[in-house]
């Protein structure tokens, strides 16, 4: 590629990142009241999102293809109490740079009780992406979720969903 041709892409990308970036913002951070200021920020390191600097990076987990042009990610931060989890799409996989497109704020987490990302599923329904407030106990499926969210890939943000209806594996379980 010529300097004109790499000029027109560097052009292109970075209109469709702020009209896709537009675009998801429209209605995301209903669930993250203080954090929803975080929607539409970048970042290149889960452990240096801005916004974010006194909490830890507990997990992470591509939720897309590994061949996805544009891979999207949740993380979740935990800080004494508050749990954060950050949904983010890599809209340009060579320069891997995130850029935060919702966010779900989880304050006064009980103690013993833990945020999943994997591992729910809504009744029988497999293949979705389910956020959940868990009490893992012991055996082979949580015995407690006090809340869940569904992360839609489509709208690119996240849903509300009735707990009653969650079923969360205790991953290691006996």
């Amino acid at each position: 590629m010529n300097q004109k041709q790499n000029f027109l892409s560097w052009i292109l990308i970075t209109v469709m990142i702020t009209l896709f970036t537009h675009q998801a913002t429209y209605s995301q951070g209903k669930f993250a009241p203080t954090l929803r200021t975080l929607i539409g920020k970048s970042f290149n390191n889960e452990n240096e999102i801005p916004g974010l600097k006194r909490f830890t990076h507990h997990e992470g987990t591509m939720i897309t293809d590994i061949d996805d042009p544009e891979p999207q990610f949740l993380d979740v931060l935990l800080k004494g109490s508050k749990g954060v989890v950050v949904l983010s799409v890599v809209p340009d996989t060579s320069s891997k740079i995130h850029h935060i497109l919702d966010v779900i704020e989880v304050n006064n987490i009980p103690n013993g009780w833990e945020v999943r990302m994997v591992g729910c599923q809504e009744g029988e329904t497999e293949g979705q992406i389910i956020v959940a407030l868990v009490n893992p106990g012991k055996g082979e499926y949580v015995k407690y979720v006090k809340r869940a969210w569904l992360c839609n890939r489509d709208k690119l943000r996240f849903q509300y969903i009735n707990a009653k209806h969650i079923k969360c594996m205790n991953v290691g379980a006996d």
